[in-house]
């Protein structure tokens, strides 16, 4: 117990010495401060803008515009630009003004009948990357224009066609609209305490920015502080503990060591999101629970390298690569599951990803 406790303490002044730490204390809370000014302002963090060609003279065409101009205007990170010329939107697209673009064929009315084969033709480039996002968007404002007259058409097909039925159905269809139920979650059976709206898809981004900036600062240290561990096991320090029978117990103190510095940082992070974004602190139970098993990992990886790697040029050459890939895999931007099935998997790999997933209660 003497020497753990020794070891334990011994690696907490290795930490303290290195300057990683010191200046990760100091940039954390000085980088959430500035991010959290811009939660002060009207200033988009991400923003998709695509382009819809479609007859305004059209009623169902302009119902479809009309939905998806008011329910992405909400979300604030999506926009629907009008078009009235196919060339202009053809050419927006390819200078990557706008992301991609939908053109409403001329046998859209079909899609009032229940037949979708072809009414919608997207237009891309090789730049465009959320048009999985936007298709389901603009499917979902098709349905939502359509659903009325696929339903009159169903039943009159079923009950046949009369007056008192088409006003019956449209004073029924008035009434759910202004009672707003469609796709709003029915909870049967026992009532749910305490229940929350989901975060809108802004929320969601805001979160997973500043909880990634959390998760990046407690890696970027750890990637600084490994290569100290790896030279000095390699310099005798193996050896010397292996001879005595030590060395297990000494990798214990020393996954100990980097659990607690990195649970500090951690710490410092959330003392920084509750002075400077308290909007954005979640349930403190989940984000400990969060950060305690992000820590974790954290530890053991900095723990094995010590004790298995021979030298720290691995770590020294391709550091950088290692946190890009975590920004682009670990979720702090967005979901990669929303672009590609395939992507969305290798997230799995990486625990900023389910550091950030647990926190978001997903």
């Amino acid at each position: 117990m003497f020497f753990f406790v020794t070891s334990f303490l011994l690696n907490l002044k290795k930490f303290a010495n290195k300057k990683a730490l010191w200046v990760m204390l100091f940039l954390l809370p000085f980088t959430i401060f500035i991010g959290s000014l811009f939660l002060q302002t009207d200033t988009q963090i991400i923003e998709l803008t695509a382009g819809v060609f479609f007859n305004s003279e059209n009623p169902l065409e302009a119902s479809v515009f009309e939905h998806l101009d008011k329910n992405t205007n909400a979300a604030a990170l999506v926009r629907f630009m009008a078009y009235d010329d196919l060339e202009a939107l053809k050419r927006d697209i390819r200078l990557g003004r706008i992301e991609c673009g939908y053109i409403l064929n001329p046998n859209f009315d079909n899609a009032a009948r229940g037949n979708f084969s072809q009414i919608i033709t997207l237009v891309s480039s090789p730049r465009t990357v959320a048009s999985p996002i936007l298709n389901d968007i603009v499917a979902a404002a098709v349905l939502a224009a359509t659903v009325e007259a696929i339903t009159l058409d169903g039943l009159i097909s079923f009950f046949g066609e009369s007056e008192e039925l088409k006003r019956f159905f449209a004073w029924q269809f008035e009434a759910y609209t202004h009672m707003d139920i469609f796709m709003t979650p029915d909870f049967i059976g026992e009532s749910v305490v305490g229940y929350e709206e989901p975060m809108s898809l802004l929320e969601l981004t805001k979160n997973r920015i500043f909880y990634g900036l959390i998760g990046l600062a407690i890696l970027i240290m750890s990637l600084f502080c490994t290569p100290l561990f790896i030279e000095e096991r390699n310099n005798g320090l193996k050896a010397a503990l292996n001879a005595h029978g030590k060395l297990n117990l000494y990798d214990f103190s020393l996954w100990a060591s980097a659990f607690t510095v990195s649970a500090l940082v951690g710490a410092q992070g959330y003392l920084s999101l509750l002075v400077f974004a308290p909007q954005l602190l979640s349930d403190i139970y989940v984000a400990s629970i969060a950060l305690a098993l992000y820590t974790a990992v954290c530890a053991a990886f900095l723990a094995l390298a010590a004790r298995f790697m021979k030298t720290a040029g691995p770590i020294q050459s391709f550091g950088l690569f290692i946190v890009i890939l975590n920004i682009f895999f670990g979720g702090v931007l967005f979901d990669l599951t929303w672009v590609s099935p395939g992507l969305g998997h290798m997230q799995y790999l990486f625990p900023l990803y389910w550091y950030i997933e647990i926190i978001l209660g997903r």
